[in-house]
């Protein structure tokens, strides 16, 4: 993939930096002593936890000229989702704007069929925002164990999957994936309702109380960043809807085939690490590859990059 034979607007996309600059900003999590157990080995992993009291990275707010670079890449990439950057961008403008330095966003839930780019649209905001990014998929969760964590003294208890990722990444406002919410499993007598934590969780003034049930501890996780992903509105709790910014995300058309193909190339040179611009594909290949669906377009660009034809013409330079 030559980078003279990008569109312009993918060039930019494909140079855009992470936002991240400036004097550190930093926040402690767990203000209070994390209670001893009385299993020593859960004691020493306890201790991990520890790193959560002192003070851990907070990703700043991008600058204006940031804000416009990671707008310019998003519409590039996404030119399907233009409602969406719109909304997202002039939120991250207000919050500029106004002196705020934190990075921060209000809980989004992006509502959209299957194959339409959502999860890929949350990856590329997280790493142009610079902060780091994990998925939870929702979809059969039949319990809040994994949003509250798991009760001590039961095989395979452990903290909730937000503070344990907050201590893993070292970030306070990381960016939370909640996939396929509309899919959550109902509420189980022993585990609760999957979608319960949700309401403080995406509640800032509840959020900086936040108990997890493994800690025994009060966690301030009010600095998160929440995308929800959903088919469809219907499942999702009324209570939990209303704390969502709720915005449709539509399906890319037959006109979008060569952006997704060269969105899947950049996706490839970053996984493995390469140069943007190292893989290429002829106007053959790209016209073979229109129409294929969004969701199986990874799995087709890699295929072809490992044909009989693109292995001769990489011998050949």
């Amino acid at each position: 993939m030559k980078a003279e034979g990008l569109p312009s607007g993918l060039q930019a996309s494909q140079q855009a930096k992470p936002a991240h600059s400036g004097s550190p900003l930093q926040e402690r999590v767990i203000a209070a002593e994390i209670p001893c157990s009385s299993d020593r080995t859960e004691n020493d992993y306890l201790k991990q936890f520890e790193q959560l009291r002192d003070l851990i990275g907070l990703t700043r707010m991008p600058d204006e000229s940031q804000i416009q670079g990671i707008e310019s890449a998003l519409r590039s990439e996404f030119p399907w989702a233009h409602e969406v950057i719109r909304q997202i961008i002039g939120e991250l403008y207000a919050r500029h704007r106004h002196g705020v330095l934190i990075l921060g966003m209000s809980p989004i839930g992006l509502v959209g069929l299957p194959g339409s780019g959502k999860i890929r649209f949350c990856h590329r905001l997280s790493a142009l925002l610079g902060t780091p990014n994990t998925v939870i998929n929702m979809a059969g969760m039949g319990d809040a164990k994994l949003l509250k964590g798991f009760t001590r003294g039961w095989a395979g208890s452990r903290p909730s999957r937000i503070l344990e990722f907050m201590q893993q990444s070292r970030v306070a406002n990381p960016l939370f994936i909640l996939d396929e919410v509309d899919k959550a499993g109902r509420a189980s007598l022993n585990g609760g309702d999957p979608q319960e934590p949700l309401l403080d969780l995406l509640e800032p003034g509840n959020a900086r109380r936040y108990q997890d049930l493994y800690l025994l501890a009060e966690c301030d996780v009010s600095h998160c960043l929440y995308i929800a992903t959903a088919n469809s509105l219907g499942p999702i709790r009324e209570p939990v809807r209303s704390r969502l910014r709720l915005i449709h995300f539509p399906s890319p058309g037959p006109e979008h085939s060569d952006t997704i193909i060269w969105g899947r190339l950049a996706d490839i040179e970053r996984s493995w690490q390469l140069p943007a611009g190292t893989l290429e594909l002829s106007m053959q290949e790209r016209a073979r590859l229109q129409g294929v669906a969004p969701r199986q377009m990874h799995h087709a660009v890699i295929d072809m990059l490992g044909s009989t034809e693109n292995r001769l013409t990489f011998t050949r330079q």
